[in-house]
């Protein structure tokens, strides 16, 4: 069922429905996971970023030193 649809059918339900403590704990729970994993993925792709740039390093170093040895 697309997410869409999930969302009109909770919706539909939820007009009827008393929702106790429990609920607003799980959803704040739900979005405290959903900001760590972006938190997490921000991380991982300034890793990546990272890599390339010390790998560009070490390219124009290792360049540099061959050129400063028989230069």
């Amino acid at each position: 069922m697309p997410d869409d649809e999930l969302i009109a059918e909770h919706d539909g339900h939820a007009k009827h429905t008393v929702v106790g403590t429990q609920y607003y704990l799980d959803e704040l729970n739900r979005r405290a996971a959903e900001r760590s994993a972006e938190a997490t993925n921000r991380l991982a792709h300034r890793a990546y970023v990272l890599t390339w740039v010390n790998l560009i390093v070490a390219v124009v170093a290792t360049v540099a030193a061959i050129i400063a040895l028989f230069g």
